[in-house]
This record gives structure tokens, C-alpha cells and sequence, in this order.
């Protein structure tokens, strides 16, 4: 019980401060996605970086799920 609550207090409080600085995370995120892209295009092995993005988004959704 008593680790059910505090999991439960960390997930809100995570959730608040993330929403409280959703501009900030949106900016940084679309920076860090840019210039990800930048360095794909720029190495040339952009099958194998699509295939892992894939993957991830993958894992994610079915964590969602």
C-alpha cells in the first residue's frame, strides 16, 4: 500500500511538472529532434536510425496500450 502511494505521488508530481513546463520540454525536444535529423542526414545511415526511432515508438505505444 505504502508503495503503491508513493509511486502514485512520484507519477503525479512527474506529470505536474512536466505540464507546468510543457513550452520549455516542447521547445527542447523539437532542438534535440532537429539535430538528431541533422546528424542522420549528415552520416548517411538514415535506414538504421528510422528503424530504431520505429522500434522505440513501438515500445511506446504498447506501454500505453
Amino acid at each position: 500500500m505504502l508503495i503503491t502511494f508513493f509511486t502514485s505521488a512520484v507519477l503525479v508530481t512527474s506529470v505536474l511538472l512536466v505540464l507546468s513546463n510543457l513550452g520549455t520540454v516542447a521547445d527542447d525536444t523539437s532542438k534535440a529532434l532537429r539535430g538528431a535529423v541533422q546528424r542522420i542526414r549528415t552520416h548517411g545511415a538514415m535506414a538504421s536510425w528510422v528503424a530504431f526511432a520505429i522500434l522505440w515508438l513501438t515500445i511506446f505505444a504498447l506501454g500505453f496500450l
